[in-house]
């Protein structure tokens, strides 16, 4: 690691400066209608999310009869409620983004866990 020139840092101890905004803002390619309202964009904010909310999902999908879980970061099923809790969005609305949306968002929360 190395010492970040940035942060006074007056005992010189090594300083490391993280700085990741958690909330992603995903504009619509094809915007849809939910609740009567027109959604243009998704505010994802994975800072609001807690591992209390990862285990959930896993007890979820073992109890769909998805023996595997919360198994991969890869699994669009995990993904999707990821998204699902970042957003506040019903995971049957983000379903119903075209693809190239629908994409974008499990993408934004699978990128999520790859932040370095």
């Amino acid at each position: 690691m190395k010492e970040n020139t940035d942060v006074q840092n007056p005992t010189n101890e090594e300083v490391v400066v993280v700085n990741h905004s958690n909330l992603k803002t995903v504009t619509l390619v094809s915007p849809i209608e939910i609740d009567g309202a027109l959604l243009n964009e998704i505010k994802l904010d994975y800072g609001k999310l807690t591992g209390a909310d990862m285990l959930k999902i896993d007890e979820e999908l073992k109890a769909e009869g998805r023996p595997e879980g919360f198994d991969s970061i890869y699994n669009q099923q995990v993904l999707v409620r990821i998204a699902s809790k970042a957003s506040g969005l019903l995971i049957d609305d983000l379903a119903r983004l075209s693809l190239p949306d629908f994409a974008e968002v499990t993408f934004s929360a699978r990128n999520f866990f790859f932040r370095s």
